[in-house]
């Protein structure tokens, strides 16, 4: 299957694709301290979703009727194209829903953690904790870093302006992990509105299954633990 562009609403603001899987580990991380701040399930689940999410940026894939469906196109991202490649080469695996617990059981947040440390987006360190084994921690060489998607998102729909595509898929995944919850808790109730009126609006169909699997996944996960 060629890529095939989806039917988004008009008034999107346009911008590049980004690497949609780094911004939401950087999302997750505490700018005071530089710990993760999502569970490992949640951090799991967001991440394999993320990295769908970036090849539904580029319409290499989409979702239809909760069925994953992939283009027959290389990608040029060395780890998008593994993803790419294991959803066309593995037909007993299907629903989106399913793809997602298959790449949380395939370590999809160690595959993150070694583009990113090979983009010098982040750094590997630790941290000595007293009785306790010490911390392992990646975080970006500045840890501000960590808040500017929050910050960005937070300020754009403030305005009120119509998030980009990337940004508006970010947001949903971090509703959809709860980490919404810290990364806009300095915000009024009318910016929360907002990004409830554009993730029910503007959210390519795609992307709302996208999002509303990766909820439902979660939710399952809280009864029966993936890990």
């Amino acid at each position: 299957m060629r890529p095939v562009p989806e039917v988004t609403a008009p008034h999107y603001r346009k911008a590049p694709p980004g690497l949609l899987a780094d911004e939401f580990f950087l999302a997750g991380i505490d700018d005071m301290t530089g710990e993760q701040r999502l569970e490992p399930q949640a951090l799991a689940v967001g991440l394999a979703a993320a990295l769908i999410g970036e090849l539904l940026l580029t319409r290499h894939m989409v979702i239809e009727d909760g069925k994953l469906r992939v283009a027959d196109v290389a990608v040029p991202d060395a780890l998008q194209e593994r993803v790419r490649l294991w959803v066309r080469k593995d037909h007993s695996v299907v629903l989106a829903k399913d793809w997602l617990l298959v790449l949380v059981g395939r370590d999809i947040t160690t595959l993150v953690r070694h583009r990113m440390l090979a983009a010098g987006k982040v750094v590997r360190t630790t941290r000595k904790r007293l009785l306790r084994k010490p911390l392992e921690l990646y975080v970006p060489p500045s840890l501000s870093t960590a808040a500017a998607a929050g910050v960005r998102i937070a300020g754009t729909l403030n305005v009120p302006r119509a998030l980009s595509t990337s940004d508006l898929l970010l947001a949903g995944l971090l509703r959809a992990t709860g980490r919404d919850r810290e990364v806009l808790s300095h915000c009024g109730p009318e910016v929360h509105d907002e990004l409830d009126r554009q993730l029910r609006e503007n959210l390519c169909p795609s992307a709302v299954q996208l999002v509303d699997t990766t909820t439902e996944v979660l939710v399952t996960a809280a009864v029966t633990p993936l890990f």
